[in-house]
């Protein structure tokens, strides 16, 4: 009788400790499950931030330092202290020309763009502390052509004003308009 109530005790604590191991496996694959969720939305949203970024390069302003000021603004803004636990920024964006850019010819003038690089960890178990986990290096790139400046436009508009009257055709019969306010 004293062994057999003696086994149901120990059956009863098994029952217990193999239940709490279970949830600790389900646990831990739905936290690694919410995680890589949340990773990728953030890299989705560091996709766009790169876009817009790379979307403010393109558009024109007075001078090209301008606009990399304006997408570095617009990367600070969107990216930077933001989602630290689930990212970090291996450096700070790069902006501007790509690894294919050529200033001539004129066709390679589509790689200007923002590119972010950063890194993200994934673990099984959000309890670990051994720093076993998925090392993910992501990059997010953005390129499109980037807008002349207005200066860009004003020398060009110069020069053919200057190649116009050479040839004795009146600059005034040229509608200058590159889309800008000032109508360069």
């Amino acid at each position: 009788m004293v062994w057999k109530l003696f086994r149901q005790q120990q059956e009863e604590g098994q029952a217990l400790i193999e239940f709490l191991l279970g949830l600790m496996v389900v646990i831990s694959f739905f936290f690694f499950y919410i995680r890589m969720c949340a990773v990728f939305a953030i890299g989705n949203y560091i996709h766009y931030a790169t876009f817009m970024a790379a979307r403010t390069l393109s558009s024109s302003s007075i001078t090209a330092d301008t606009q990399q000021s304006n997408a570095q603004a617009i990367m600070d803004a969107m990216v930077t202290n933001h989602f630290k636990t689930f990212i970090t920024p291996v450096g700070p964006a790069n902006i501007g020309p790509g690894d294919f850019f050529q200033t001539a010819p004129l066709r390679d003038n589509w790689n200007q763009g923002v590119s972010f690089e950063f890194k993200s960890k994934l673990s099984l178990y959000p309890w670990n502390k051994s720093g076993q986990s998925i090392d993910l290096d992501l990059t997010s790139n953005s390129w499109m052509p980037r807008e002349e400046t207005s200066d860009d436009c004003s020398a060009k508009r110069s020069k053919i004003k200057g190649i116009l009257a050479g040839n004795q055709v009146s600059v005034t019969d040229v509608e200058w308009d590159n889309g800008d306010a000032n109508g360069c």
